[in-house]
């Protein structure tokens, strides 16, 4: 019993500290000056009105379709015409203004011209104004692309160095395919994905630091933490994605230390269960605190979006066959299913011919298991999942990732070595 009490108390208190630092953090970034970033606002319209608010650059495939509405929402949310207000009460109501038309970039160009705000937006928390807001002061949202480009490639180079360390060339493959599948190269393009993207990233490489230096004891903290920050900092984009790819990593990682499968699978039942916590503890959390500031029922009007990402309503009817449909077909697309297929079909022969020991194949019902968790999703929140498929799709990287990482841990790739030295000595 004291053990319990002890986790409690630990998760209530880094509970408070993250509730307490994404407060004040919020605040902090409302205080900075506006004009600055008004002006900055002002210079980045003619790249939105440009592309447009359907904008899919190279590849011309929905999958690589870019998020300019929200991106234009965020920066409208940026200018915080709120000036008569307090920097607390900004900082919970998150208001923007929104002309009759209510689409994103129209409305962003129309809030130059207003002088105050007209809708809220208090039900997130809205993080990623702690990064954007700062950089408006000094950049256009062009610069800002470039910055999360670099940002992007920097950590995805540390991500994939520490994968190939620890668990092999083989993961990092297998990592560096399923990003791909994301449509990676316009992540960066889009402060909307960019955001939750960092947050995987980071996680990532927290979960292989802490198995590089023996804390994995601190893997379960890391997972409630990990929780909390996709909720600060996403808009219920592919959020799902900063607790699989992580625990892609620890299910490995475990494995090559011998773990059980029943073991492997509690394990990622108790992470699961933190991340859930984390996330939707700190979620709830900022609409009590909107409650209190705004001095309205922010709660009743959060929960009314939940349902609604849930069930739809009858202007969007769910159907979630169709929804797990859409979103396969958005993430798999024609050249990616044929990637598959052909890596697909290489394993299938290797497996015939190399494969390990049925013992050591027990991750791969672990994985497979993990592979599946997008579509459980999919299938939840399949009110939100139908209608913007174009990047919800996107969670189903763990799958991805998932089933090339089980195609590489059921292939003795010491026998492959064995057998090339065998022909080159009969060559000899």
């Amino acid at each position: 019993m004291k053990n319990i009490g002890k986790k409690i108390l630990k998760y209530a208190i880094i509970y408070v500290i993250l509730a307490a630092a994404f407060s004040i953090s919020m605040i902090v970034t409302y205080s900075l000056p506006n004009n600055r970033i008004r002006k900055n606002v002002e210079a980045s319209i003619d790249v939105f009105k440009e592309e447009g608010i359907c904008y899919i650059p190279f590849f011309k495939q929905s999958g690589a379709l870019l998020d300019s509405h929200t991106d234009a929402l965020i920066l409208n949310i940026a200018m915080n015409k709120g000036i008569n207000e307090s920097n607390l009460k900004n900082s919970m109501e998150n208001s923007f203004y929104e002309d009759e038309t209510g689409g994103g970039i129209s409305s962003l160009e129309s809030a130059l011209n207003e002088d105050v705000n007209n809708h809220e937006y208090s039900r997130y928390w809205h993080g990623v104004q702690v990064v954007i807001r700062p950089l408006l002061i000094f950049f256009t949202y062009t610069d800002i692309r470039y910055i999360m480009m670099i940002t992007v490639f920097i950590f995805l180079a540390i991500t994939l160095s520490l994968i190939g360390k620890q668990l092999g060339t083989r993961v990092s493959i297998a990592f560096a395919l399923a990003i791909s599948m994301m449509f990676i190269v316009v992540i960066p393009v889009s402060i909307q994905y960019t955001c939750i993207f960092v947050v995987t990233l980071l996680a990532m490489i927290s979960v292989l630091l802490l198995y590089k230096y023996n804390k994995e004891s601190n893997i379960y903290a890391a997972f409630f933490i990990i929780g909390a920050f996709a909720t600060f900092f996403d808009l219920l984009t592919y959020p799902l994605v900063t607790f699989g790819m992580p625990i892609i990593l620890i299910i490995l990682l475990e494995s090559r230390k011998g773990l059980g499968f029943f073991k492997q699978i509690l394990m990622v039942i108790e992470l699961g269960i933190l991340w859930v916590l984390g996330y939707a503890s700190l979620f709830f959390t900022k609409w009590v605190f909107a409650s209190f500031v705004l001095k309205k029922d922010a709660i009743t009007l959060a929960l009314d979006q939940i349902l609604f990402r849930v069930n739809g309503n009858e202007k969007y009817p769910v159907s979630r066959l169709d929804t797990i449909k859409m979103n396969f077909n958005y993430f798999f697309t024609p050249i990616a299913q044929k990637i598959m297929i052909i890596l697909t079909g290489m394993w299938a022969l290797l497996f015939c011919l190399y494969r390990k020991k049925i013992k050591e194949c027990k991750v791969a019902i672990t994985l497979i298991i993990v592979s599946f968790i997008p579509y459980v999703w999919f299938f939840i929140f399949a009110g939100h999942s139908g209608i913007h498929a174009w990047f919800t799709n996107r969670i189903q990287a763990i799958t991805a990732f998932a089933i090339l990482a089980l195609y590489g841990e059921t292939i003795d790739i010491s026998k492959i070595g064995k057998y090339i030295k065998m022909i080159r000595r009969e060559k000899e």
